[in-house]
């Protein structure tokens, strides 16, 4: 098998790569700008706190990684070339930074919906994204300016192309035998690993740190999937997203020979009204799920309005569900509301005797 080396092709492309990693580093910019303005209105009024999640998006990471990987590559070949690669260290530390800080950023976001917002702490994250949002500018402004060779004497990227000096040699064949050799295999081996060993050397500090963003966001992800699946909410807590609710009483009664639970509960939104549906909200004895009866909630109309496809608005309204249980089993008896289709809520119910 015969392969080519790689650096005649990055010398020929070399403005075109530049103009890519342009607008990709333009695309985040773009977004985190989108984030700081959400964040100033916030800052305003704190009711748009709830929309959060319209502005907390993790595909901005691919784009930064694909950034950082043509950065990578053209630093690589700047070193084969032995030329100055300073831009691109600063853009791979500066956009590891970045990384980190967004991702703390979102985290926080992410608490909009259950949390008072302290204008200090969001303050601070809104100065912050300032700074960011200048060091992306400049990282564009330069990137562009390379990729569009202009002739500045700070930069000379022209003349730095022409130094270049792509050569036969650049992409030169290199034979590879495509017969299994076990001598040769183990010699490729060390071979490989002792390369890996100075390139892990040179490169040790940027491997590193996006170890550690990759790392930290895949722990951040797995964090929050388990602290939203597993999490137990007790009475008197708000949980919902799409509605927010909040479960301030539970009863276990009796009623010809019946057993049911009542549940009042409160609920709002923010945002246009819709009517609840009353099946995401499911009542969980052991192994056995109950759905709300509205047919009997009337029985017990004397603890509150029956909730039958009223709207929920952004005023807080007190409702209350009836669920006919026959004969409760277990003792640990939960509520579970599916908010999104895969954005489940559960509540421990606080059973009293009605």
């Amino acid at each position: 098998m015969v392969l080519k080396k790689p650096y005649a092709f990055l010398i020929k492309h070399f403005r075109l790569i530049h103009l890519i990693i342009t607008a990709i580093l333009a695309r985040v910019a773009f977004q985190n700008r989108d984030v700081y303005k959400y964040l100033k209105r916030v800052i305003v009024d704190t009711t748009n706190r709830y929309e959060a999640a319209l502005h907390i998006n993790y595909g901005i990471f691919i784009y930064i990684i694909i950034a950082l990987i043509l950065c990578f590559l053209i630093s690589w070949l700047l070193k084969y070339k032995d030329k100055p690669r300073t831009l691109y260290k600063f853009t791979i530390i500066t956009y590891v930074i970045i990384s980190i800080f967004v991702i703390l950023l979102f985290s926080y976001m992410g608490t909009f919906n259950n949390v008072v917002v302290e204008q200090k702490t969001i303050r601070l994250y809104r100065d912050i994204l300032t700074i960011v949002l200048l060091l992306q500018y400049y990282t564009v402004f330069v990137m562009l300016i390379r990729g569009l060779g202009f002739d500045i004497k700070k930069f000379d990227f022209n003349r730095d192309v022409q130094e270049l000096n792509a050569e036969a040699a650049d992409s030169e064949e290199v034979e590879v035998n495509t017969q299994i050799d076990t001598t040769n295999v183990m010699r490729l081996a060390h071979k490989g690993r002792r390369e890996f060993g100075y390139f892990f050397k040179e490169f040790k500090v940027y491997i590193i740190i996006i170890l550690v963003v990759v790392l930290g966001i895949i722990g951040y992800k797995g964090y929050n999937y388990l602290s939203v699946k597993l999490k137990v909410y007790n009475e008197n807590e708000y949980f919902g997203n799409r509605n927010i609710l909040k479960i301030e009483n539970s009863y276990l009664t009796t009623f010809n020979n019946t057993e049911y639970v009542i549940i009042d509960f409160n609920i709002h939104k923010y945002g246009i009204k819709e009517q609840f549906n009353i099946g995401d909200l499911v009542l969980i004895d052991g192994k056995n799920k109950y759905a709300a009866d509205k047919n009997k909630c009337y029985y017990f109309n004397n603890l509150g309005n029956c909730y039958k496809k009223q709207f929920v608005i952004n005023d807080e309204k007190k409702y209350i569900l009836v669920y006919e249980v026959g004969k409760l089993s277990n003792k640990n008896i939960y509520l579970l509301y599916t908010d999104y289709y895969d954005d489940t809520y559960k509540v421990k119910l606080n059973l009293k005797n009605y």
